[in-house]
């Protein structure tokens, strides 16, 4: 609840700066807020894409995608943000971060799935058996 109304705030005050033609690093940072508190909304949808496409190619060409794009912002921040795609690229550079962890989520899953086996052994181990 806390990050879809820090969403609405970041995305009306970006809207707002839009409106009248503002550029600046308070429109990136508003783009990049605005990405980051959308970012759990979209992370079943976005996991169950990466999950979808789970290829050396698709992670390369993403962890590549969300470096750029950072580096994009960071430099884009650093100069004062005046370019024209800068907030589209803040906004969606969360997205590319969370695409671009995929092969995190797959190592993620194997210690999820060993775990619950270590579990489910030792809830299911009774001495009496040995």
């Amino acid at each position: 609840m806390a990050s879809g109304i820090v969403a609405l705030i970041a995305m009306g005050l970006g809207i707002v700066l839009l409106i009248f033609g503002k550029r600046g690093r308070m429109l990136t940072l508003c783009a990049l807020i605005s990405g980051l508190s959308v970012v759990p909304f979209l992370a079943p949808y976005a996991v169950a894409g990466v999950r979808a496409l789970s290829s050396a190619t698709f992670d390369g060409i993403a962890v590549l995608a969300a470096v750029v794009a950072s580096g994009w912002v960071v430099f884009e921040l650093k100069d004062g943000g005046t370019r024209p795609l800068t907030p589209w690229v803040a906004l969606l550079v969360p997205c590319l971060w969370l695409a671009a962890s995929g092969p995190f989520i797959g190592i993620y899953e194997f210690f999820q799935n060993g775990l619950d086996s270590a579990e489910t052994f030792t809830r299911d181990f009774d001495i009496t058996d040995y």
